[in-house]
């Protein structure tokens, strides 16, 4: 009040030097001043958007401090979008990677190391609690991201259209999954398997050719005495090819599937949750949709879903572990608030609130989960399920293997290329990426 009445007494010219003393005066030591707050930009791949900014707005709460920004990227572009970004120093302070980019984005630049926050304030029960550290470390023994989710693909199933099409138990073998694809489709003019065939970046064709080259005991690199080497040959590549491309050529895929590239795509989720489709494969986030959609649309009735392992060949039907990582960029300001943030992330409400479709990557977690009876399949694929291991490990880029083998695949599926051909053209380009180092 007294300081009012004395500039108002006062010549405009008082008043600013009354003003610009009261300017200094907050900048002496001592004097308490408000903060601004940090801003983080946290991004978020998968659809859990709305609970996931719930979490945030409780990570305020209790850190005043720090304001988080929630950004969303699909899957299908999240890699080369980051890595973009990080080549002209324009990144999300946290990001969500998937297990298999760590390594890379380490590599490039485009991730911190980790190791001295984690020496600081060590992650949950400490980072030997965590699967997957393996992947989350570079070559240079520096850790780049720590493993947040576990899961892995297994087949899923309307039973409903299985029991109309006359298929009394689930597919074991590829062959059996072959055939009832066929058989509902002739018998309900549904869609039978509605995998992704499209070719997108990071498509889910990837996954579909590993899987058929593990469960036949092959795979697309292994390694030797700490060599590393193509695993399959053309006629590996070419019989793989050929029977994804048999679904679309007989029409119990339709090929608008050429389209869609993205494992959660609406087209798929919807088609499950409709019965216009009764084969997918995916993680179980994406079955949940498929199996919340379905209830949204039917209370009161029992989703006529089940899940089973992956089809075996000559060997154990295989997946990969599969999960996401969460990361801090290289060029992030505000490394030490993004480590709260990624430890907040890991806190055990998390997995039984905003993030429900995912398992921990925290061995301590994954003893509570309860995968309740539609999740039955993934939780026996589970005990199949490999890391991806010399495909990380190696001089091969795993990315840019995924980005190869996707195009390989969907020119071949689409016919805008031989099978012959463009399985010729994928080895090549494979083998170029070793020796191109």
């Amino acid at each position: 009040m007294i300081f009012k009445h004395l500039t108002a007494c006062l010549g405009i010219g008082a008043r600013r030097v009354m003003g610009a003393l009261m300017v200094g005066a907050a900048l002496l030591p001592g004097v308490a001043q408000a903060a601004d707050p940090v801003t983080l930009t946290f991004r978020f791949n998968d659809p859990e958007q709305k609970e996931m900014r719930a979490a945030l707005d409780a990570f305020e709460k209790a850190n005043p401090g720090i304001k988080v920004n929630l950004e969303r990227m699909a899957w299908k572009d999240a890699r080369d979008q980051f890595l973009r970004e990080a080549a002209v120093g324009e990144t999300p302070d946290v990001v969500h990677i998937a297990f298999v980019w760590a390594k890379e984005m380490g590599a490039a630049g485009a991730l911190a190391p980790l190791d001295a926050l984690i020496k600081a304030k060590p992650p949950g029960k400490g980072l030997s609690d965590f699967i997957a550290m393996d992947l989350a470390t570079g070559k240079d023994g520096k850790v780049y991201a720590l493993p947040w989710t576990t899961d892995t693909w297994a087949m899923v199933y309307r039973t409903d259209l299985l029991d109309q099409a006359g298929v009394k138990t689930l597919p074991t073998t590829w062959d059996d999954l072959r055939q009832a694809s066929r058989d509902v489709h002739a018998k309900t003019g549904k869609t039978g398997f509605g995998f992704p065939a499209g070719s997108a970046s990071s498509g889910s064709l990837w996954f579909l050719a590993n899987y058929n080259w593990w469960s036949n005991g092959k795979a697309l690199i292994v390694e030797k005495d700490k060599t590393f080497s193509v695993g399959v040959d053309k006629a590996d590549v070419v019989g793989t090819m050929n029977y994804f491309k048999s679904y679309l050529d007989n029409g119990d895929t339709p090929k608008s599937m050429l389209g869609v590239s993205d494992w959660a795509d609406p087209v798929i989720i919807r088609g499950l949750a409709d019965g216009t489709i009764a084969i997918g494969i995916m993680p179980p986030a994406s079955f949940r949709e498929a199996i919340n959609a379905y209830t949204a649309a039917n209370p009161g009735k029992a989703a006529p879903f089940k899940s089973g392992p992956v089809p075996k060949g000559t060997t154990v039907g295989t997946s990969h572990l599969g999960g996401r990582m969460l990361g801090i960029s290289a060029t992030s300001k505000h490394p030490e608030e993004a480590w709260k943030l990624v430890q907040f992330l890991n806190d055990p409400s998390i997995f039984t609130g905003a993030y429900k479709s995912q398992f921990p990557a925290q061995r301590s977690l994954l003893q509570t989960v309860d995968f309740g009876p539609e999740l039955k399949g993934f939780a026996e694929q589970l005990t199949h399920a490999r890391t991806w291991g010399p495909y990380a490990e190696g001089p091969y880029a795993m990315g840019s293997m995924w980005n190869l083998t996707g195009r390989a695949f969907g020119a071949a599926l689409s016919g805008q290329t031989s099978v012959d051909a463009a399985a010729g053209d994928l080895l090549t380009q494979i083998g170029k990426l070793n020796a191109g180092r």
